[in-house]
């Protein structure tokens, strides 16, 4: 992967928003209802699915950056 490219499937499903951005507020004790309310046009569905993610993935080469 290109320095700087985002793959589709590292997205919050139906955004242009990185999972990482989500695991940085879920990191900082922030609640899926404030990433929301940050991000309104993104279906809680949708957060719900980058949540599950989340748990199946390995995100921590992210966290380096």
């Amino acid at each position: 992967m290109k320095a700087g490219k985002i793959l589709k499937k590292d997205l919050v499903p139906g955004s242009r928003i990185p999972i990482k951005f989500l695991l940085d507020y879920i990191k900082n004790g922030y609640s899926m209802s404030d990433f929301i309310s940050s991000y309104p046009w993104i279906a809680k569905k949708n957060v719900v699915k980058a949540i599950d993610e989340i748990k199946t993935r390995d995100f921590s080469a992210y966290n380096v950056l």
